[in-house]
Formats: C-alpha cells, sequence, structure tokens
C-alpha cells in the first residue's frame, strides 16, 4: 500500500484514501482480498474489513505479428472500450500482376483478440498474406515403359528400332500440328482450342522426348503457352493436361526422315525461349508445374521391319536368275527403293507467339 492521498471529512464521517498497486493481475485467481484496519484509539477501540480487489490485463501494451510475414501485411487494432481489443490483418489490393490471399494455420487467424481477463492474444498469430502471380505456361511429363516391346525410341542410333521411332521424327511427332493421333496438338486442350501455344526451343528441352536406356522408358513432354494467364492450379490443369493418351505410334502422318539428314530444330527461324515470369517473396512458395505421369501402353508396338517395298524386293531377287544379271537387278532395285523411302521432312512448326 502507497503513502495516504489524503483524508477527506463529510460530518461525522472520515474518508482516508490509498492507492495499491499489483505485480500482475489478479483477476485469474478471482481477485486479491485486501484487509483494512481503521484504529479510534484506546478508548474507541479498532474496526477491520475484508475488501476484495480485482485488477486486469492492459492488452494495449500487447503486440501481435503475422506468423511467417511476408512483408506485406496491414495490421489494424480496434479497442473495443471494455478492456478487449481486436487485431486484424489486411493484405494489399489486387491488380494485374499480382493477387494477394491470407494464409492462416492452427496458429493463426485472419482477426485476434486479447481480452482484460486474459492479456493475450487468441489465436497468437494472424495469417500472412501471400502474392499469387499469374500463370503463364504449362508443362506435362509423360512416361512410357516400353522394354517388353525391344524397341528403342527416341535414340539417335536405335538398336531393333524402325526409321518413326528415330530421335528426328519423335521430335516431329511431338511439334507436329497437322497429326490428328500423335503429340500433344491432338490431346491438349489448350491447343485444340487455340487458347496457346506450343513451345519448341532449339535443343527440345521444353517440347520432346528423351529415352532411358537402362529402364526402356520413353519420356515425353512439352511446354505451352497461354494466350491468357491463369490464377489457379485447376485452371492451368485445365488447358494443359492432355484428355486423352499422348501417343506416339500408329500416327496419321508419315515420318521417315533420316538422321543422316537431320533437321533439328534450328530449322525454326525466330524460336526463342520462353521463361516463365514469376517473383518469389519470403514466406511464399510457387507452387511446382511439372507432372511424370506413369503409363504403359496399351496396344502393343509391332513394327514390320518388311515393308511392301522390301517384300518386292526379295520376290525379285529370288526370281532372278544367279550370275551378274542378279546382282544388276538387285542393285538397281535397292538404289529405286532407297529413293522411295525418303520422303521431304516434316518440319517442326513454330508455335511460339
Amino acid at each position: 500500500i502507497n503513502a495516504e492521498y489524503g483524508v477527506t471529512q463529510d460530518g461525522d464521517y472520515y474518508t482516508a484514501t490509498y492507492e495499491t498497486t499489483t505485480l500482475i493481475a489478479t483477476v485469474l485467481n478471482s481477485g486479491q482480498t485486501v484487509y483494512c484496519k481503521a484504529d479510534y484509539g484506546s478508548g474507541s477501540g479498532t474496526v477491520t474489513s475484508d475488501i476484495t480487489v480485482t485488477t486486469y490485463y492492459d492488452c494495449s501494451d500487447v503486440s501481435i505479428t503475422s506468423l511467417g510475414a511476408s512483408g506485406y501485411e496491414n495490421i489494424t487494432i480496434t479497442n473495443s472500450g471494455d478492456g478487449t481489443y481486436t487485431a486484424d490483418v489486411t493484405c494489399p489490393d489486387n491488380n494485374s500482376t499480382v493477387r494477394w490471399s491470407l494464409t492462416s494455420s492452427s496458429r493463426s487467424g485472419d482477426s485476434a483478440t486479447c481480452t482484460k481477463s486474459t492479456g493475450s492474444y487468441s489465436p497468437s498469430y494472424l495469417s500472412s498474406c501471400a502474392p499469387q502471380y499469374p500463370i503463364t505456361t504449362g508443362y506435362v511429363k509423360k512416361t512410357w515403359s516400353i522394354g517388353s516391346y525391344g524397341i528403342d525410341v527416341c535414340t539417335s542410333s536405335p538398336t531393333g528400332s524402325v526409321l518413326e521411332y528415330n530421335t528426328v521424327n519423335m521430335r516431329a511427332k511431338m511439334t507436329n500440328p497437322n497429326d490428328t493421333v500423335c503429340g500433344p496438338y491432338a490431346v491438349v486442350p489448350c491447343l485444340i482450342n487455340n487458347n496457346c501455344t506450343l513451345v519448341v526451343d532449339a535443343d527440345y528441352t521444353k517440347t520432346g522426348c528423351t529415352f532411358e536406356t537402362s529402364g526402356s522408358k520413353l519420356n515425353l513432354f512439352y511446354t505451352v503457352k497461354f494466350n491468357t494467364s491463369v490464377w489457379t492450379v485447376s485452371e492451368r490443369n485445365a488447358l494443359k493436361n492432355p484428355q486423352s493418351s499422348l501417343k506416339f505410334y500408329s500416327c496419321s502422318e508419315t515420318y521417315d526422315e533420316t538422321m543422316s539428314k537431320r533437321r533439328r530444330s534450328a530449322e525454326i527461324e525466330g524460336v526463342a525461349e520462353t521463361v516463365i515470369n514469376r517473383r518469389a517473396a519470403p514466406g511464399f512458395s510457387n507452387l511446382p508445374e511439372g507432372e511424370d505421369d506413369e503409363e504403359v501402353i496399351a496396344p502393343a508396338i509391332t513394327p514390320d521391319h518388311q515393308t511392301e517395298d522390301e517384300a518386292t524386293i526379295s520376290l525379285v531377287v529370288l526370281g532372278c536368275v544367279a550370275g551378274i544379271a542378279t546382282v544388276i537387278i538387285l542393285i538397281s532395285a535397292v538404289i529405286l527403293w532407297r529413293r522411295k523411302e525418303t520422303h521431304s521432312p516434316i518440319a517442326a512448326t513454330d508455335t511460339e507467339a
């Protein structure tokens, strides 16, 4: 008890005023009992009284922050006037280049309250502001297990393979807009509906194929650039994910380019590599774009190594007499067949906007 404030008189009544201070709030213990005693001297004796004093917390001295703050949060504190304080967090306004959303958890919320009875905010933290940037591209990768067919696909010198499965022709399948069966143009919604363009770079790292010899796995992958940016993963997936199997066999177009007449994507004039325009902020991680889906070929690949031309040549050879005439006929037939086999290559199409 501090020093006496003073004594006032009202008729026969005297009032002595004192100020008491507690080190901690007593509300959690239902208050604290204060004992008062008035001594009137030896002639009149003393009077005692018990008073319960309850003290409360001061929420104006309590601070609160956002959990995992990105630095863009705007926190406002409101005093209700009865010892209760409310903290609210808001994010910057959305615009054409960035959108904001509040990210909460079991320990944080968009709003928190501190009462004089508790002296702390509940929840303990406020939500944080997470920036969301427009999604401009989509990437898909499909993996095919083809070990049981004994065919190497998408290799420069395929063993046991046929012409249409070499690297040049497989890349052509992945970039040919006229093929209605093979490649992304036949199955990707945004390409079918002209809502995106296929991204092709000089080394076919954005759209193309690779072959894992050890596991006999073929990887087909493609990248598309959306004509109009989207903001959510579901929107992106609806545009980029194939609506049916991404095929590389039984194509509608012919692919018979030889590796000796290799025409890589350097033929495509003006091809530029597309870079995802995306910024990162503290506390915020971009969602990943890649998909790695395992697929097993349903219809068996049954390449017929003996083409119609080859069968004709065999009959000619078998039907000819031995000697020099047979050799001349065989050489002539082979030259004719090779000429028929060589067609104009299917050039990859530049679909970059």
